[in-house]
């Protein structure tokens, strides 16, 4: 470990100085703009946080099995060399697992179609060292671990993530699990878990677990992770962020983080009963584990994720508001947490095909920095936060609890801190639903419903610091548009290609497995064609997530199989059957059927290996022999695609229309390429911060920006309808071409008004 890093039970010790590590979650990848690392590394410094947390994405990385890609918007170096230059101390998260509402929470899909490994060394629920699975991750290791470990401003290093060893719900458990999700919402069990029900149980079970030591698990595989950081060149404290309660712990590693996300109910007000139940036993479930390390959050609530056709982000940041990201901090410092880590601390913007299958393109996430690079209401709370931190730092991080007050489960909440100095700290939280008076051996004092206060009183008793609540605060304004950029020179083909007995690019499926991970497709789109001479009557297929089948170039039925999005547990099969009109069918006869992955589920059970694409299909009168070709368009593939709209056109462009927005017109089948200008004159990124308001889609679309994919829109879902501009990929000082690639689900093709707009 470095001479320059240590820790005790109460805090880290950084060149012989206690320091109080105030962390947010920047993720290098949701931003593809290295402009804009350095913006959001100095906004968050500018929040009070001295540290950056990131992940480090496996599959960003390896397109393909041994092969490495770290320059760009994947420079590493690069982000890391600006969070140092700002002054500023890095936590490193290299998986092997991530999570992070990411594909396959962060394994490539080559290594997701080696379908007999135990990702993350475990099967059934239980642990299982896998020596296939680790030679992998070891690569992957020797690959950024060293990048990594040369940073002197390092003082964290995570192996795995949120590592759980609970079975995968399946078969008749899932099948029930999914129709209450249908019944009463996506978010049921988010919500569920929210419950104040539920909290108590979970409370329950964690202090009968205190009182035993048998829920410090030790595993072969975390003990393998830690002896590959270490061999890699890694010095400093190695962490395993544990999700859940206080009340079970995976080692070896030498510190232990909590991940915990208080409020994921949407619907209900938080504010009535107390989400923080399990915070407030944080500190007693770490006194219990006996080992002599720091409280850390290694993920604490900075906002929350939506859902397709959830209640968008506007929605979570107004219903979380500045009091949640309050009461969160102070909640959490009341526990004496020295290391506190906020996920997500600056929003994102996930690209391509990066997503899990629960998100869709904006990671805003409610954080206090907006995907736009704005402070949001919620940043006041983290600034104010971190001024009272810093300027008591000394004697929060020595001080050790000295008296508590609970009333009806927490929803009135005090707790004293002493600090070696004589002074001490009160910290006073009401949900009770009225204003409240709290007495202490400390003092009487008032707090008004809802808040925490947060006092240091001197040695007689005297207040002479306070940190309010945060009821309201203001956020950063807009810069404004001005004057509105214009949109120009639209124009339409109507791509048919794969329809066409000539399109080149088709390949054989030599086997039955036609799922996209066999074929080394992994992400997005993929089109599988048959072709026949018989009678046949009817189609039954199961593909994974939408669908389209064709019958000679007429749309025959569009199909929406997304049911599992939460991302998370089994994907249960659905053969849907599709009739072969008679009076479509020719002496030689074509099948075309076209597929979209929304994501492999990124996870968290044992789930990752879901198949996607096409994943069976039969008909009347035997099996075809099937061919496919990868990517929704020629020449896209990859997790982050880049198309050339100038070599895919030039040879139709004689077919390419001039139109005006909105547009419809009927098809019988292809996609609508719909293609514009516009101008930029920027002095420098998010200047203002600008996006691409799009009208009503007839289906599904595509938006690239001068190529590059940066947003998927699903007008029946939503509720996304802006997709924000990455400014590297946009070109600031003059031309850029807007492509909407429009997927039709029914008999016609459209697309409404389009303009640029500013981005929150």
């Amino acid at each position: 470990m470095s001479p320059k890093i240590a820790f005790d039970r109460k805090s880290m010790v950084i060149a012989g100085a206690r320091k109080y590590i105030f962390s947010g979650t920047l993720q290098y990848f949701r931003h593809p703009s290295p402009r804009q690392w350095e913006h959001r590394i100095k906004k968050l410094k500018s929040l009070g946080f001295n540290t950056v947390d990131t992940y480090f994405y496996w599959a960003y990385h390896s397109p393909a099995e041994g092969v490495y890609d770290f320059s760009g918007s994947r420079d590493i170096e690069l982000f890391m060399r600006m969070v140092e230059d700002q002054g500023m101390y890095l936590i490193a998260r290299p998986g092997p697992y991530m999570c992070a509402e990411v594909d396959g929470g962060g394994f490539p899909g080559w290594l997701l179609a080696k379908r007999h490994l135990n990702l993350r060394c475990r099967k059934n629920g239980k642990a299982l060292y896998d020596a296939g699975y680790m030679k992998y991750a070891e690569q992957w290791y020797s690959e950024v671990v060293p990048r990594i470990a040369q940073f002197k401003n390092l003082i964290l290093f995570q192996i795995e993530n949120e590592y759980n060893l609970y079975p995968t719900p399946r078969g008749m458990i899932a099948r029930l699990m999914g129709a209450l999700q249908r019944r009463y919402g996506e978010d049921l069990f988010m919500r569920l878990i929210s419950a104040m029900i539920f909290y108590r149980i979970q409370i329950f079970l964690q202090r009968r677990a205190f009182s035993s030591e048998g829920y410090k698990r030790e595993l072969e595989y975390f003990r393998e992770l830690y002896r590959l950081a270490r061999g890699l060149g890694v010095t400093v404290p190695i962490f395993h962020n544990d999700v859940g309660g206080a009340s079970t712990r995976y080692f070896p590693v030498d510190l232990a983080a909590i991940d915990e996300y208080p409020i994921t109910d949407f619907v209900g007000d938080w504010k009535h009963g107390n989400p923080f139940l399990r915070a407030d036993t944080f500190e007693e479930g770490h006194d219990a584990m006996k080992v002599d390390c720091p409280l850390f959050g290694g993920e604490i609530q900075g906002g929350w994720y939506d859902l397709w056709g959830g209640r968008g982000y506007e929605h979570n940041g107004n219903h979380l508001g500045p009091l949640a990201m309050d009461l969160t901090l102070k909640s959490c410092l009341a526990q004496g947490m020295s290391i506190l880590n906020i996920y997500m601390a600056a929003g994102g913007t996930t690209w391509g095909y990066t997503g899990s299958p629960d998100v869709y393109t904006s990671y805003t996430y409610g954080a206090p920095i907006t995907e736009g690079g704005r402070m949001s209401e919620r940043g006041e709370a983290c600034k104010r936060f971190s001024e009272f931190v810093f300027r008591n730092e000394q004697a929060l991080l020595e001080s050790s609890p000295a008296e508590e007050f609970r009333q009806n489960h927490g929803e009135l909440f005090a707790k004293v801190r002493k600090a070696p100095d004589g002074t001490s700290f009160v910290f006073v939280r009401n949900l009770t639903g009225k204003d409240q008076t709290v007495k202490l051996q400390a003092g009487e004092f008032k707090i008004a419903y809802p808040g925490m206060e947060v006092y240091r009183l001197d040695k007689e008793g005297k207040i002479v610091d306070q940190l309010p609540t945060v009821q309201e605060a203001r956020a950063e304004p807009m810069i404004q548009l001005s004057p509105k950029l214009q949109i120009t020179n639209y124009r339409l083909q109507v791509y048919g290609a794969p329809f066409k007995d000539d399109d080149p690019g088709w390949k054989k499926i030599a086997g039955k497995e036609m799922d996209i991970d066999t074929l080394g497709v992994h992400y997005g789109f993929t089109w599988y064609r048959a072709k026949f001479r018989q009678k046949i009557s009817w189609l039954r297929i199961d593909a994974r997530h939408l669908w389209a089948v064709y019958l000679n170039g007429r749309l025959l039925r569009a199909y929406d199989n997304f049911r599992n999005k939460l991302g998370v547990g089994e994907d249960l099969e659905l053969k849907v059957k599709v009739a072969l009109p008679p009076e479509l069918l020719k002496e030689e006869n074509a099948l075309v059927i076209l597929t979209e992955s929304m994501g492999h589920n990124k996870g968290f059970l044992e789930d990752s290996f879901n198949p996607r694409g096409l994943v069976s299909a039969e008909t009347d009168q035997g099996e075809l022999d099937w061919e496919f070709k990868p990517g929704l368009l020629p020449g896209e593939s990859g997790i982050t695609p880049k198309v050339d709209f100038s070599i895919l056109l030039s040879a139709d462009e004689s077919v390419r229309s001039p139109i005006t927005l909105p547009h419809k017109q009927p098809v019988e089948s292809g996609l609508g390429i719909y293609l514009a200008d516009f101008e930029l004159d920027l002095a420098q990124p998010d200047s203002p911060a600008l996006g691409i308001k799009i009208g009503k889609v007839s289906g599904k679309a595509n938006v690239y920006i001068n190529g590059f994919l940066i947003g998927r829109y699903w007008d029946a879902k939503g509720p996304q309808k802006i997709f924000y501009l990455p400014p590297d990929l946009a070109n600031l000082k003059g031309g850029n071409e807007l492509t909407v690639v429009v997927w039709p689900w029914d008999t016609s093709l459209g697309l409404g008004a389009m303009e640029i707009v500013e981005y929150p």
